[in-house]
Order: C-alpha cells, then structure tokens, then sequence
C-alpha cells in the first residue's frame, strides 16, 4: 500500500485536468460538473492514487461500497472466477449455484422474522422493489417516510427519499403514494419535547396527531421505510425512544416496517445490520452498497415469510441482479467479516473519531455537531451556533481544503461525511481527521 497522504502536485493535476475536461465535452453536463477535480488510477486498502501520482487517505469508500478496502484479492478472485465460469445469466431464469447459500447466509444475519430473500441489482432497485412488496402485500397504497433520508435516485426512490428538493424536482408531482415526517434528528427535531400521555417520543406524536388526523387514515398506509442511520443525510441516529414508539404504531395499525440497510449495513453502523443497535425487528430490510465488498453490484431484499412467502405474482429485479461474479463477491464478502473481527475496528474507529471530532467541536463554534455512529463520521457546519443555521458552504470548502491536502471525503448536501474502510488502522484515521482538522482551521482562518 503506498504511503499516504503524499500530494506530488496540486489537485487537479495536468493529467487528471486533461482527462476532466474531455470529461466536460462529451459527459452528461450534470455528471461532469459534480466530478471531484482528479481523476483515479488505483485504489488500495484505504488509499486512492490519481493520474498524476498523488496518493489520497480515502474517507469516502466509493460512497460506502467498500466496507473492507479496496484491491483484495480474496474478494475478487471468486468474483473473476465466476466470470470466466458462468459469465452473465439472467438470475430470475438460471440459477447459479451460489444463489442458494448467499440467501440462507443473509437471512441467518437478519433478526426476528426474516426468512427469505429476493435479488436485486443495487440498492435502489432493492428499495423499488421494497416498496412493491409493501403495497402488494398490505393491499395499502401509501408508504410513510422520512424528510433528510436519500433512498435512491430513481422516480420512485427519489420521491420516496427526501433530503433535498432538487433530487425528485419535477418527479414528486409524478409518483404519489409517499408521505412524509420529519427524521427524528436530535440536533435539528422542529418538535417540542413529547407531550404527556403521547407514545414518548414527538416524532411518532407528530405522526399521530398531524399525519394520521389531517392527512392520511392509517389503514390507507402500507408501511414504513427508514434509514436506520442517515447515511447521505448526515450520518444522524434517533433516539432510543424513537424505535420503541414507531415499532408500536406499527403494530398498532398492522403497517410494515422495512428497514433501509443499503447504506447502513454490513458494518458500517458498528453492528452488521445497524437495527441491532437498537434491537429492532423490520418485516422487510433493504441491502447494497457494501453487500458487493467493493467488488461487484448487488442488492437485496430480505423479508419475513408473510411478506416475501405471501407475495408471489410481481416481477421483480432486472437481468443483471445477481449475476453469477456478484454472488462470489457477497460470500467472499461475508467469510471475510466471518474470519477478520471487522466490527472490533469498528468500534476502535467510532472512539478515535468521537475523541477527535468531540476535541474539534469543543475549538469551533461554526462547528454546530459532530456525529460518530460506527464509521458513520459527520461535522455539520453552522453559521451561528444559537441559530444552527447550516452553512453547507463551509462544509464544501473544508472537503475542498482536505482533498488538497490528501484526504477525501463525501460532502452532503447537509454535512460533511467522513466514512472511512472498516478496516482501516486507527492511527491512520487519527491521521485523516487532524488533516481534516487542519483543513477547517485554514478555512475559517482565511474568512470561510
């Protein structure tokens, strides 16, 4: 693994400039302009290495994809030899053999009720599929969900997710069914405390008193889909009391609950599915990104039998779900946090990133929270720390400032994101984040 950080020339380099620009003639405008100014030619373990030789400590993870590091041999090999051996089939006609046993391993890593699973390509499809279930299964036509939650970028995932306007834009009017309620977000809840004799928490009150009066009767409702942890949306957790009141409402008015694990999951949360943390039991959960170990595209819908057993007559998924090389990816995948004790550095990282982001905030009052749920790492930026008025452009500027000194990260639409390889060295984290660090004191010093 080469040494990083080692920045050989100022981002965007010669080549990587070149590249970016024939990039800005002939890619979809919007793509090429979202863009980060260097273009890669390796990644190893927790390092990305671009066209012009500089070496980056990467706190992105390809958008939490790659939950164990990036170039191991031992979770691409099975992939490329199913490759050569199978090549593409269509999963929904001829099953491969792997098919089998990846199911019954996701289903034994799944809590409560959970006994099947159907493929899918990724995580949106996952989510689209998620969804259909729900209503075929309810004969309900709506799905409840949650303001800052990004669920994929599809009509559908896009309308059902939240986090910002612009990602459904003209689609919302497009795809109804969807309602929505606040995050349950501790630091920026538009809630008073939860009213006497209410479910306990003023989230699921507001949903009871507004949505379900005003808005919605409860029997038009299918279910519930929520991130268990803002991924996108800042990295967030709910309170503890969230999760026992929403799990009521929902058997109160016998909706579904599905849990979208695509961002969440396999690790990242500090347990393998993040409701562990909470000892939640979901009728569906949704799961991608890191399910591929960083190697190949898959997703996954796992569910209980009154779901997943009970519908049988929608078609679902697409020709390349499952292919043969994904499925060999995933079991690498899941022998790997089988025989390395992944979640052991998980737990090492969330405490280096919770004493060194918790110091930062104490130094900064334009820091308004940091947040470290697992290797969920978050720094919310805000103008005035009375107003908590969000200054996404220090957030942006600060991302801008790392990566020129060597660190990549995943600014949001609302924080700057820090999601580093579950497996990284926590001195090599501590590294990053005092880069990090510095990066913000340079901002702020220079008027950002």
């Amino acid at each position: 693994m080469p040494e990083a950080p080692r920045i050989v020339v100022e981002p965007p380099g010669p080549r990587s400039r070149e590249l970016l620009e024939r990039g800005s003639r002939s890619l979809y405008a919007g793509l090429a302009g979202d863009l980060a100014p260097l273009v890669i030619a390796r990644k190893d373990g927790h390092t990305v290495t671009d066209v012009d030789g500089n070496v980056y400590l990467d706190l992105a993870s390809a958008s939490a994809s790659v939950p164990l590091g990036a170039g191991r041999a031992d979770l691409i090999d099975p992939a490329v030899e199913a490759i050569r051996r199978i090549g593409n089939e269509d999963s929904h006609a001829l099953a491969s053999e792997g098919m089998f046993e990846l199911a019954e391993r996701l289903v034994a890593i799944a809590p409560g009720s959970i006994s099947r699973v159907d493929i899918a390509l990724n995580g949106t499809e996952a989510v689209e599929t998620a969804i259909r279930m729900m209503r075929a299964a309810t004969g309900r036509p709506l799905i409840l969900a949650f303001h800052g939650s990004y669920h994929g970028e599809s009509v559908a995932t896009a309308t059902l997710g939240a986090e910002i306007n612009a990602i459904s834009a003209a689609d919302r009017a497009l795809a109804p069914g969807f309602l929505h309620a606040p995050y349950p977000n501790p630091y920026r809840t538009p809630f008073s405390p939860p009213r006497p004799g209410g479910s306990g928490d003023s989230t699921v009150d507001y949903i009871r008193d507004e949505l379900l009066f005003h808005v919605a009767d409860p029997s038009l409702i299918a279910g519930v889909i929520i991130e268990p942890v803002l991924g996108s949306g800042g990295c967030i957790a709910p309170p503890d009391e969230f999760w026992a009141a929403l799990t009521a409402l929902c058997r109160e008015h016998e909706w579904l609950l599905c849990a979208d694990e695509v961002k969440t999951g396999f690790g990242r949360s500090g347990t393998m599915l993040a409701v562990e943390r909470w000892g939640v039991e979901p009728d569906l959960i949704c799961l991608g990104k890191a399910m591929g170990g960083g190697v190949m595209p898959i997703g996954a819908v796992l569910g209980s039998e009154a779901v997943l057993g009970g519908v049988d007559d929608l078609s679902t998924g697409s020709t390349w779900a499952w292919l043969p090389g994904s499925v060999a990816a995933s079991l690498a995948t899941l022998d790997a946090y089988e025989r390395e004790d992944v979640l052991a550095n998980v737990a090492a990282l969330e405490a280096v990133a919770a004493r060194v982001l918790g110091e930062l905030a104490d130094r900064h009052e334009r820091i308004g929270e940091v947040r470290t749920v697992g290797c969920f790492l978050a720094i919310e930026f805000v103008r005035d720390a009375a107003t908590r008025e969000r200054d996404t452009a220090l957030g942006d500027a600060v991302g801008a400032e790392a990566l020129r000194r060597g660190v990549l990260s995943d600014s949001s639409t609302t924080s700057l994101n820090l999601q580093p390889s579950l497996l990284m060295p926590p001195e090599e984290l501590e590294t990053a984040l005092g880069i990090v660090a510095e990066s913000i004191d340079a901002v702020i010093a220079a008027g950002g």
